[in-house]
């Protein structure tokens, strides 16, 4: 834990006192102490990292493959299952952190779940010059005024409710790679995350 910490404490060059106090109830409240290691240092190399960073092709294919096995792993209560072929995902205009977006739509489709077995869909869907990944979950869902806070967008910062540092994290890289992140309703209960990336012509 304290490199977490040692960590956590490098950002808060980066963060007004509003996210100060999400930092300290994000490191407070680490279960999964990996994940939210990894998000940090995301986070850092994200900080480090040029304004318009060397975008390269990625495969799409491999990354959901891998995070998907991470989060089966990571959280056994879970069902996380797969609507569609991952293998007709196509590479995508990215960095090597587009993991770091999966990962942490996973974790958080998973860690706010109410239900005791939490079930996360992932699907894809693409056309000419985009591919859209959905990962739907059966959680308690996000009000519709919370729907952009809740990437901590606006003035508000690192402020946002609860989700905190890893969805600023995921839309922050999605608007690096030109591309767009969504929040919809699930039907019945949950929110469905919508990632949407450009394809490599």
């Amino acid at each position: 834990g304290a490199g977490i910490v040692g960590r956590g404490d490098g950002l808060r060059a980066h963060i007004d006192e509003a996210g100060e106090d999400s930092l300290d109830r994000m490191l407070s409240a680490c279960e999964h102490i990996t994940n939210i290691t990894e998000t940090v240092g995301d986070f850092l190399s994200v900080l480090e990292e040029d304004d318009d960073p060397e975008l390269h092709p990625v495969d799409l294919e491999s990354v959901l493959t891998n995070e998907i096995e991470k989060a089966r792993s990571a959280y056994d209560e879970a069902t996380i299952s797969v609507d569609g072929e991952l293998q007709d995902a196509p590479a995508v205009q990215a960095t090597d952190l587009l993991s770091s977006v999966f990962r942490n739509l996973l974790n958080n489709a998973v860690s706010h779940n109410d239900k005791s077995e939490p079930e996360i869909t992932v699907s894809i869907e693409s056309d000419d010059d985009t591919v859209s990944v959905a990962i739907a979950d059966n959680g308690p869902g996000v009000p519709d005024t919370q729907k952009d806070e809740i990437f901590g967008r606006g003035e508000m910062g690192l402020k946002s409710s609860g989700s905190g540092i890893g969805l600023y994290l995921v839309d922050t890289l999605v608007e690096m790679y030109d591309g767009s992140v969504v929040i919809e309703d699930n039907e019945p209960t949950g929110s469905v995350f919508t990632v949407t990336l450009e394809t490599v012509a």
